[in-house]
């Protein structure tokens, strides 16, 4: 899903430290400039802030958010939990996925509460 991209919109040529290749040789992004990424983008977004209802508990963006976040929008969606887990990377039977769709369902019509209206 990520690559990286020169300034000129081409697909970036392996990049190299000290003489070193650095990162995926296909030049996908690798699970630590994710790691890297995500917490900038949430600071440049102001997402780093304390909400008003948890103003000790202080929010934690990282590249695992994006799992996260995938996991729990197919939820949503409706999507197949074995088919969400093999497009996402998880193994079949992953108990952090399932997890996830089980937190992602829990205010939803699945929930005995769901339309009551209180």
């Amino acid at each position: 899903m990520f690559v990286r991209i020169d300034r000129h919109g081409r697909i970036a040529h392996p990049m190299h430290r000290q003489g070193q290749q650095m990162g995926d040789p296909s030049g996908r992004i690798t699970g630590e400039g994710i790691g890297d990424s995500v917490p900038r983008a949430a600071a440049r977004a102001g997402l780093t802030a304390p909400t008003e209802l948890l103003p000790d508990l202080l929010p934690r963006w990282s590249g695992h958010s994006l799992r996260c976040g995938f996991a729990t929008a197919a939820k949503q969606a409706g999507a197949d939990l074995i088919e969400a887990g093999r497009h996402g990377g998880w193994v079949d039977g992953s108990k952090s996925l399932a997890g996830y769709f089980e937190q992602a369902g829990m205010w939803g019509e699945t929930n005995p509460l769901y339309g009551i209206g209180l």
